[in-house]
């Protein structure tokens, strides 16, 4: 008790004094530009977390600078962004508050990502705040956070003694509440909306705990963690052009809510104009792409003598939504879809994972066969779904998900079948029920735990 006791003294005199110099900068403010420091976690020798497709500091990095450029844009001449670091260099912790203290910034916003078990997924918005760390299982969030000082020289002197791995020194840390909490728990929840609103995330909401960097900055400030990038699907989504770009629009959307009230508040003119060209382009998109009338379109990665299971290494990631056999051979087909924009997308993304010879196989559907190529070689009518054999049930649910939620947690193709006002996910077709079961340990392993087989019958459940 005595020990907590002597920490938290220390933590205050210390954080009485910061409050002091918190107080000056805030004072010594000299311009009338919004300053808007963007702090890109880890860098260099700190990767951060490990994930499916890239490590965290490269994360982190993309959507820093997507978001930096949305506001430029924006604002050219009304917002200043600050970056930590616009490379793969390692910033101790104590710099990356300093940057924003000698800037006198407005505003401080940290981008990290999560890690955990496969199964876990969703973003959440930390502030600085006194939430228990003795049983949150946020505090190993926190302490992956404030480890990074273990790679700088001096970090006991520098940070007073502060252990990142004690709950008490993080709960001796928030003893006193930022003096800019409020405005840091606007903005926290303005970024969670956005994600579930207009990203269709999932939120793990905002959260209270004792980040050094948001301790260290004299300005309202938050640590975003995008999202879980051991989770295969959010992982995969957090790692594309696509999941970046919808990431950071977010996280932007958020900030012009925030920028809109704060103007008000000193009775500033308000900016009403859009980023360039993003709404536009998206929404001629929504308006032009429609469905190819009569054609249903597969990509052909792989032909083989052998047969493979879902996540056998020769797919390099890519599960098949058919694997069907022709003679001797099985050929392995990825995303059907109708629509023209995501069948190159497709293919695209067969290719880069390793399958530079995948080709496109186009399917008459008014005439029930008749499957061609691009290039109009014909392919043989075996290119039809299944409708006999056994399937895995991974999930019944009142809600409808499409195939690249987080809720289907990297599991594809899935598919799905209303049945008395209930939405039913099944995975896979095999021709006997010894084959599914070979295959239920590793779905079940994916996060699925109560996925069971069932047996299909002229495309119906039995």
């Amino acid at each position: 008790m005595n020990r907590i006791t002597d920490i938290n003294i220390k933590l205050i005199i210390f954080f009485l004094f910061f409050i002091g110099m918190q107080q000056t900068f805030y004072a010594q403010k000299k311009t009338d530009k919004f300053v808007l420091v963007l702090d890109a976690g880890h860098g260099g020798h700190d990767p951060g977390a490990k994930g499916v497709v890239k490590n965290e500091k490269v994360i982190n990095l993309e959507v820093t600078q997507r978001l930096g450029k949305l506001i430029e844009d924006h604002y050219k001449n009304e917002v200043e962004v600050i970056y930590t670091r616009r490379d793969d260099r390692f910033l101790e912790l104590h710099e990356r508050a300093n940057i924003a203290n000698k800037a006198d910034a407005d505003f401080f916003i940290s981008i990290h990502c999560n890690s955990a078990r496969p199964g876990a997924y969703g973003s959440e918005t930390f502030v600085l705040g006194t939430e228990d760390h003795r049983s949150s299982a946020n505090f190993n969030i926190v302490k992956k956070e404030n480890s990074v000082i273990l790679l700088e020289e001096n970090h006991e002197e520098r940070y007073e003694g502060f252990d990142p791995t004690s709950p008490e020194s993080v709960i001796g840390l928030t003893l006193m509440q930022n003096i800019y909490l409020d405005n840091s728990l606007k903005f926290a929840e303005k970024v969670e909306k956005n994600f579930v609103n207009k990203d269709k995330r999932k939120s793990r909401g905002v959260k209270q705990a004792g980040f050094l960097v948001l301790w260290q900055t004299a300005t309202p400030s938050v640590l975003i963690e995008l999202g879980f990038i051991t989770n295969p699907e959010e992982g995969t989504y957090l790692a594309s052009l696509d999941g970046q770009k919808k990431t950071a629009e977010s996280i932007f959307n958020a900030f012009k809510e925030y920028k809109k009230e704060w103007d008000i508040k000193r009775g500033n003119p308000i900016s009403e104009k859009a980023p360039k060209q993003t709404k536009q382009k998206e929404t001629a998109k929504k308006e032009v792409e429609k469905p190819v009338p009569g054609k249903l379109f597969k990509i052909q990665f792989l032909t083989s003598s052998r047969k493979y299971r879902a996540t056998a290494p020769q797919l390099k990631g890519i599960t098949p939504s058919e694997i069907l056999k022709d003679g001797k051979v099985y050929k392995y087909y990825f995303g059907p879809t109708s629509f023209a924009s995501q069948r190159d997308r497709n293919l695209q993304r067969v290719k880069r994972a390793g399958f530079p010879d995948a080709f496109v196989v186009e399917i008459d559907t008014k005439n029930d066969g008749g499957a061609k190529k691009d290039n109009a070689k014909k392919v043989d009518k075996a290119d039809k779904t299944p409708t006999e054999g056994y399937r895995i049930q991974i999930l019944t649910s009142q809600r409808n998900y499409d195939a690249q939620a987080p809720q289907m947690k990297g599991v594809k193709p899935v598919d799905k079948i209303v049945d008395n006002g209930l939405y039913k996910y099944f995975y896979g077709w095999y021709k006997t029920e010894d084959e599914a079961r070979k295959d239920l340990p590793n779905i079940k392993t994916r996060g699925f735990a109560d996925a069971f087989i069932v047996r299909f019958k002229e495309g119906k459940k039995e």
